[in-house]
């Protein structure tokens, strides 16, 4: 759908260079920009097709790469295809793609870069899946930094990643996998770095439709939209388990100032950043 057509529907629709990370909003990937909706305009039902319309692209004949592992995890495939141990499964979200890309040529530049794999294929146009065996030696945080910074810098894309869970052969496996696709896609526009897991993305993902039903989150965010900087306040403090110093760090400011602020904060909402439980449900607020 051309976004002309779509601004006829949600005039309230417009384009952004950059996803929009606030839950007011539904951001979806388009012609190397994004289109940014108010989700108060939009139904549930509305939002799933949005995001099905704009995020699940079937891969090119081009891109496919016959997998049983693709298969499998589209449902035309009944048996796991090996029996191993456990598996990960690692998502690369291709953005900014310009018409001289080069899927082979990605195609075997990300296999050499996370090898070993199990498997590796495009799900859809611009969504590369790779397959990672417990058995062997397997990619660190730092590691993987390291090759998607690689990618970006040979392609010119920008390039987004989550990394799953292992999941035992034994379980249900293709659910499991199926449900991590689905976190990634819902979760995309609210990871705060282009690399997240779902310890990054699981508070947002398993509290968002508790937070936007309750009536006690709705006032509390409302008493704190009145405050400058919370956000980013109790973000760096989160971020950095409660540590006021490092927390003053990120934030390049001085302890005592950090410490002025967050007095403040508790004069105007009666929560202390100092508490944990304060701390957490601060953090909640901000999702």
């Amino acid at each position: 759908m051309e976004f002309t057509d779509l601004k006829m529907i949600y005039p309230e629709a417009s384009i952004t260079e950059r996803p929009v990370y606030e839950t007011t909003h539904l951001s979806l990937p388009y012609k190397n920009k994004w289109i940014s909706v108010p989700q108060a305009s939009l139904t549930e039902n509305e939002i799933d097709l949005l995001k099905l319309v704009y995020t699940h692209k079937p891969a090119t004949a081009a891109q496919k790469h016959h997998s049983v592992w693709y298969d499998y995890l589209a449902g035309n495939r009944a048996a796991v295809p090996s029996h191993i141990d456990s598996v990960r499964m690692i998502q690369l979200k291709l953005v900014k793609k310009d018409e001289q890309f080069d899927a082979q040529l990605w195609f075997d530049s990300a296999a050499a870069l996370f090898d070993p794999l199990i498997d590796h294929f495009f799900f859809t146009d611009d969504l590369f899946i790779m397959l990672q065996s417990g058995e062997t030696d397997f990619s660190t945080r730092e590691e993987i930094e390291g090759m998607l910074q690689t990618l970006e810098d040979d392609f010119s894309i920008k390039v987004f990643c989550f990394i799953g869970q292992f999941w035992s052969y034994s379980m249900n496996l293709r659910t499991l996998l199926q449900e991590e696709l689905s976190i990634f896609s819902q979760e995309l526009s609210h990871m705060s770095s282009r690399m997240g897991s779902l310890s990054d993305v699981s508070l947002h993902y398993f509290t968002a439709s508790s937070l936007a039903d309750s009536e006690v989150v709705q006032q509390l965010k409302f008493k704190l939209e009145f405050l400058e900087d919370w956000k980013e306040l109790v973000h760096a403090l989160w971020e950095n388990q409660g540590n006021v110093s490092m927390a003053a760090k990120s934030l390049f400011i001085h302890r005592n100032t950090l410490q002025y602020r967050m007095e403040k904060f508790q004069e105007a909402t009666g929560l202390s950043l100092k508490q944990m439980n304060d701390l957490a449900l601060c953090f909640l607020l901000t999702l």
